[in-house]
């Protein structure tokens, strides 16, 4: 996990010795300086306030992570009204007037408070200070394990489950049909395997009277029943290829791809981008689905959707604008030239085809 982007990074300061550290800290690690409006001029660029906690109220959700330098309990005080869930609040790290600790006090894994806290303790000879229980007991972190390998947690109360069969060493199901965490080295990861017996089904986690024994991580980008005792992780591993008449409104394209993903049994979470031609690189329509979804859109070329075998190439396409195939093209491209799961479907102003990306693809 990286350290912050400077620009993602806020150091609170609201005494004179916090200050000269905040400063020191600064030269470590950049980050937006938030000193208080009642100590003398500051010598480098910063963010004046007058009241702390009015001003944490603000700024909390702007930034990824948070270094405070000052004591535990202000700081619990004046964060307490903005923290939100574990998968969105920002990591949060205190460190004292002198630096002697460094802690980590919010969003440990999934945030990253934990490697932030390590790194100033290593810039600044500190003792870290690190809490969660996955640590200290070098079991793994099942939130960091998804965060890193780009895995959307569905249900993030699920987590403590897990992490909770694995400082216990009880069987942990394991369904990738994918090998999603398999390519990404889970086995490096998490030398005990043995013994946390990551293994298995997600079938295998519930008993033969239908109770979940075990819990289970699923990895999977399609809706199926699982064990309530499952992680659901989502891999970002399908694209939509999308086709539209010109003018399309954002609110029919959009409930034609999510009435699609209902009707395969495929979750929205799972999204990777929409893909299309390039000369709808400004239709609004497809524009707007793209920035709702939190998603990238991507646009090839006649020459690059031409390239694909498309399995149902139309005719009036090609008359129209010169390619047999637009949205099982796209989705194929964009997929690394993966497997074409949904075939084209059709509305009166919206065509859409869906791909699995190929993981395993070099280019």
């Amino acid at each position: 996990m990286n350290l912050p982007d400077p620009k993602q990074l806020a150091i609170w300061a609201i005494t004179r010795e916090g200050l000269s550290l905040a400063l020191k800290l600064k030269e470590a690690i950049p980050g937006t300086l938030h000193v208080s409006e009642s100590l003398p001029a500051c010598p480098a660029p910063c963010f004046s306030f007058a009241r702390l906690a009015d001003c944490v109220k603000v700024r909390f959700s702007l930034f990824k992570a948070h270094v405070f330098i000052m004591s535990t309990g202000i700081v619990v005080r004046v964060i307490a009204p903005c923290i939100a869930s574990k998968t969105k609040d920002p990591a949060v790290v205190v460190l004292d007037e002198k630096g002697r600790h460094v802690i980590s006090l919010l969003s440990g894994h999934i945030g990253g408070a934990n490697h932030l806290a390590l790194a100033i303790s290593e810039k600044l000879h500190a003792a870290p200070v690190i809490t969660t229980a996955t640590d200290l007991h070098q079991v793994p972190a099942i939130d960091v394990i998804a965060v890193d390998n780009g895995l959307f947690i569905e249900n993030p109360e699920a987590i403590k489950t897990i992490s909770m069969a694995f400082l216990n060493r009880t069987p942990v199901y394991l369904h990738d049909p994918y090998h999603r965490l398999e390519l990404a080295g889970l086995d490096d990861m998490v030398p005990l395997t043995a013994d946390i017996n990551i293994s298995g089904t997600a079938e295998a986690a519930t008993s033969t009277t239908g109770e979940a024994s075990s819990p289970a991580v699923v990895v999977d980008d399609r809706r199926m029943h699982f064990p309530d005792t499952s992680l659901i992780l989502r891999p970002k591993s399908l694209i939509a290829g999308i086709g539209c008449n010109r003018n399309t409104s954002a609110d029919e394209i959009r409930e034609f791809l999510i009435n699609k993903m209902d009707q395969f049994a495929l979750s929205l979470n799972s999204l990777n981008c929409i893909s299309t031609i390039d000369i709808k690189s400004d239709e609004a329509g497809l524009l707007e689905v793209a920035r709702s979804l939190h998603i990238p859109i991507r646009f090839f070329t006649r020459e690059e959707l031409s390239g694909i075998d498309s399995p149902n190439p139309s005719k009036i396409v090609n008359q129209h604008i010169g390619v047999p195939s637009v949205c099982e093209a796209a989705a194929v491209l964009a997929s690394k030239k993966g497997e074409l799961i949904v075939p084209k479907q059709i509305s009166p102003n919206v065509t859409l085809a869906i791909a699995r990306i190929n993981f395993s693809s070099s280019d």
